[in-house]
């Protein structure tokens, strides 16, 4: 375990964080998150856990995301199963718990998934400019749907007004 890492990720502070909230908090604060948000792949397999644990009307605790993994086969074998285990006591243990960070790491998160969403499609605009017929550009060039949908949950994770749904 690289305890440094656990402590200045952005992704794994917020999971950490909402790893200690009750429910009804943590569906707030997950409103308008997706697993694929995450950048890393443990962090997205984690918060997809999260998200339905907490939307069957558990809190995200630990031991219920553990329990949810391997009753599901999301932590195959003995090898997934510690793996699991011991990132989440990892990212529970060192989760900096002050008020409102959760909320803030969310925008974090949002923000750099939305940055990603611009740096893949501007790849992939890129790599079509020289080859691509003008009718398959301007298509890709009026394709940025994931980085507007990502861009527009990142402005109200800015401000937040009213608990909503967790997305499932």
């Amino acid at each position: 375990m690289n305890t440094a890492t656990v402590v200045t990720d952005p992704e794994r502070q917020f999971l950490g964080c909402v790893l200690w909230m009750p429910h009804t908090t943590a569906r707030a604060v997950l409103s308008g998150m997706r697993a694929t948000d995450m950048a890393d792949p443990m962090c997205s397999h984690v918060l997809q856990l999260v998200i339905e644990v907490v939307a069957a009307g558990h809190a995200p605790e630990p031991v219920t995301i553990y329990a949810r993994a391997t009753t599901t086969g999301h932590a195959p074998g003995e090898e997934g199963r510690h793996r699991l285990s011991r990132w989440l006591a990892d990212t529970y243990g060192h989760t900096v718990q002050l008020p409102d960070t959760a909320w803030h790491l969310k925008t974090v998160v949002l923000e750099a998934a939305w940055r990603r969403a611009l740096a893949e499609h501007a790849q992939r605009l890129l790599h079509a400019i020289d080859h691509s017929p003008t009718d398959v550009l301007a298509d890709l060039a009026d394709g940025t749907g994931p980085a507007d949908d990502l861009w527009a949950r990142y402005r109200a994770a800015l401000a937040p007004t009213t608990p909503k749904e967790v997305a499932a």
